[in-house]
């Protein structure tokens, strides 16, 4: 149904002087600063793991090379959802609207399509990858290797990794050290080295002033000595986001090009308007569709105390 003057009179009258539109001022886009986005050229979009060469094996004079493969691995798909809304308005409410109030309503539509983006994009990033099965071994982007057997992440050679504490713990100086030190230590899907680096800590904006001490010292935080702050130098940039639910909830990511998430776009925000003739109304519609892809775990870690 169209919004139509009857529903909106104090519009149409001159015994007010202003109207608060209670949209707020647009919130600039966080997701590209830690997503990177893709083209979904089909859909859905299938995705699956080889494993590199295993490891060289020694060569003894006069005899045969070593037989080397490549492993397939596990499989996944994302299928893109579509969103969108529509703001209908008659003719004569358009018209005679006083304040400029419902011409205000398009800006507030291509608000709510950013913030959806951001709903969805930190949903898969962050509030959901602790619980919800996803990527190639089918298990949480942040899995911990606990003391029972067969715990983490499965690598191809039958061997488990980790991207998250167990026990999961808050924030803090030791935290992300040890955040930064399995970075250093992930190994690829036959055990063999592989190169990553945390380089962004993604936190909740109650944990700000946290990540100042943390980031802003030159010296150990918290104490009374003389000892250097350790995460000096290792090139670690932080952000916070509003859009994280749980206070407590913290990440690091390596740069966002060894990060194995996208934002994949099926089809990017349009916006269409059109008239209704048979009741002189004017459609206005936004419209989008994507998925949001979790792919190779090793690219992250993260903590979620309480989940």
């Amino acid at each position: 149904m169209p919004a139509v003057t009857s529903a909106f009179a104090d519009l149409l009258s001159t015994k007010f002087q202003t109207f608060l539109v209670n949209k707020g001022k647009a919130v600039p886009r966080l997701w590209p600063q830690w997503i990177a986005s893709e083209e979904m050229t089909t859909n859905p979009y299938i995705s699956e793991k080889i494993s590199g060469m295993p490891a060289q094996m020694v060569k003894p004079e006069g005899v045969q090379f070593t037989s080397g493969q490549p492993t397939i691995g596990g499989s996944f798909q994302v299928t893109a959802t579509p969103y969108g809304q529509i703001f209908s308005i008659t003719w004569e409410l358009y018209r005679d609207d006083k304040y400029g109030v419902m011409g205000q309503m398009w800006s507030s539509m291509a608000q709510n399509t950013r913030t959806r983006q951001e709903v969805q994009a930190f949903g898969a990033l962050i509030n959901n990858a602790f619980s919800t099965n996803t990527g190639y071994d089918a298990q949480p982007f942040f899995t911990a290797v606990t003391s029972s057997a067969g715990t983490g992440h499965p690598d191809l050679d039958g061997t488990y990794q980790g991207n998250r504490p167990s026990p999961d713990v808050t924030l803090s100086q030791t935290a992300v050290q040890a955040a930064m030190v399995n970075f250093d230590l992930l190994n690829d899907e036959l055990s063999l080295p592989i190169n990553y680096t945390g380089r962004r800590l993604l936190i909740h904006p109650s944990n700000r002033y946290l990540a100042k001490e943390m980031f802003g010292s030159g010296g150990k935080i918290q104490t009374a000595d003389n000892d250097m702050n350790s995460l000096w130098g290792d090139g670690l940039y932080w952000g916070t986001c509003r859009f994280i639910t749980r206070t407590q909830d913290w990440a690091v990511f390596a740069d966002m090009e060894d990060t194995d998430v996208q934002v994949m776009w099926r089809d990017h925000p349009r916006s269409r308007a059109f008239d209704d003739p048979f009741i002189e109304a004017m459609d206005n519609t936004n419209y989008q569709r994507f998925a949001v892809r979790l792919g190779d775990w090793r690219g992250g870690y993260g903590s979620s105390v309480g989940y």
